[in-house]
């Protein structure tokens, strides 16, 4: 009986270890290059598509909220994604992969204050509907481009957080 139990306890650590390794195969690989590709064509490709929500938002209201601040801060954020190496030292891996996430995450939490502000002032009928929707597509797209981002990130690192 308690050679089971050894046995069972053994195959549990095991399983246990095993399940906890980062793993570094050519599907990862794969998975990560692909997603880095599309958030290198969404950030080439989104020059014009700021530019183009910029100007629905513009004519919607003359003296509508500016995004470029935001828009820079992403745009940097994939860059760095982009430009950040993996090592070998795991140690390295998670101090850079959170470096970055924290940086995605501020941007995210400012987003979404930005959002709520926005949203209040409707509210208090301080701004329009159409002016309030303008500016809720503008920032779900902005927060879809840093969701690219932050998935590049993860796969990058294999870490999903």
């Amino acid at each position: 009986m308690k050679k089971i139990l050894v046995v069972l306890l053994s195959l549990t650590l095991i399983f246990a270890f095993t399940g906890c390794t980062s793993f570094n195969n050519g599907a990862a690989e794969d998975i990560e290059i692909k997603t880095q590709e599309v958030v290198t064509s969404n950030t080439d490709d989104n020059d014009d598509n700021i530019s183009n929500t910029e100007n629905a938002v513009e004519n919607a209201n003359e003296k509508d909220y500016d995004f470029s601040s935001y828009e820079n801060d992403i745009r940097n954020i994939t860059k760095s994604v982009n430009n950040a190496k993996t090592s070998t030292n795991a140690s390295e891996n998670h101090e850079q992969f959170y470096a970055l996430k924290k940086q995605v995450d501020a941007v995210d939490g400012e987003l979404d204050k930005l959002d709520d502000e926005f949203e209040y002032a409707y509210q208090m009928k301080e701004i329009s509907f159409e002016i309030y929707k303008a500016r809720e597509r503008a920032i779900e797209k902005l927060e879809d481009e840093l969701e690219l981002a932050e998935e590049a990130l993860e796969n990058k690192y294999g870490i999903d957080d």
